[in-house]
């Protein structure tokens, strides 16, 4: 029986709270669905052919429109296992699917390392009794990525206006955060404020 090793990645979504991944990879795939979609295919596929799945990887990305290098990191640790192991690296390519969420630095990786690297293609999965359509998801998620991305001006304008109420009233950076990230006021890239951010912010508010 031959080893195998399955690796695993997805995007943050700032937007929905989505920042982090445990490294957990069964708590992973229960905080990630796509997270979920890649650990089903590939221990099913490492069942069909027989294999030994003798580790798992999760790797969060840093942006959330693109691959980074930083996956890199994830991935050298993995090189000595499989060599240690003679495993194959196994890992879900999803540009296969119309093109989506292809991931450069990773394929880069992969012609050039010396370990054995395969990709699975992405099937139609069964999850909780439910087809998970990778097609069907990403293009759902780009859908609501570019409703979030519209409504930028919106966001920050009515954070600007709530920063701006608060301080008049004399509250501080650090209460003016704690009330926007408690009523759930995003900033524009989604991602709790801070207190920079809300003196950049409020800065804006003054040259306006």
């Amino acid at each position: 029986m031959h080893n195998a090793v399955g690796f695993y990645w997805t995007l943050p979504v700032p937007w929905a709270g989505f920042t982090a991944l445990p490294e957990d990879i069964d708590a992973a795939a229960k905080a990630s669905r796509t997270v979920r979609y890649q650990r089903e295919l590939i221990r099913r596929h490492v069942k069909e052919l027989n294999l030994r799945l003798v580790a798992e990887k999760v790797f969060l990305e840093i942006e959330p429109d693109r691959g980074s290098q930083y996956i890199l990191d994830a991935l050298r640790p993995l090189e000595g296992i499989c060599r240690a192991d003679d495993s194959v690296l196994l890992y879900v390519d999803f540009s296969e699917v119309q093109g989506w969420r292809s991931h450069s630095p990773l394929s880069a990786w992969a012609r050039r390392t010396s370990i054995r690297v395969e990709t699975v293609y992405p099937d139609d999965v069964m999850i909780d009794g439910e087809t998970y359509d990778p097609h069907r998801h990403f293009s759902e998620w780009r859908e609501r990525q570019n409703e979030w991305t519209a409504s930028r001006e919106e966001r920050v304008a009515r954070a600007l206006d709530i920063a701006g109420q608060l301080r008049a009233e004399g509250r501080t950076h650090k209460e003016i955060v704690a009330k926007l990230n408690v009523d759930n006021v995003r900033s524009a890239s989604g991602k709790p404020w801070s207190e920079d951010g809300v003196r950049g912010l409020l800065k804006k508010k003054l040259q306006t």
